[in-house]
């Protein structure tokens, strides 16, 4: 059963994470926009033909790199919004169990 502190424990958790998750959705949707431009900027630096280019490009290490921040960022990010709803819903389950409680169905 959830208790009292569980929730108390649970919302603080939330309170606490709220300018990490932020910054980790910031972050990912950051390195997202920017993939683009870091094909282009490859892109512009390879020679041959356009088709060339492109593979030089997306095969580039800078892109790589980008492509390993990004997947890292996006880990993060979705590791740290499930944790944040798995409070969220401890929450909830101590609402409805306390509520039932109160109505003498617990």
């Amino acid at each position: 059963m959830i208790t009292f502190e569980m929730a108390e424990k649970a919302l603080e958790y939330l309170k606490n994470t709220d300018a990490e998750a932020a910054r980790a959705r910031a972050l990912k949707d950051g390195l997202d926009e920017t993939k683009k431009s870091v094909a282009a900027i490859e892109f512009l630096k390879a020679s041959g033909s356009a088709a060339e280019r492109t593979q030089k490009a997306l095969a580039s290490e800078e892109y790589i790199t980008h492509l390993d921040k990004l997947e890292n960022a996006v880990l993060d990010f979705e590791a740290l919004k499930n944790k944040r709803k798995s409070a969220e819903l401890q929450i909830d389950m101590w609402r409805s169990i306390n509520s039932n409680m109160k109505k003498g169905n617990v």
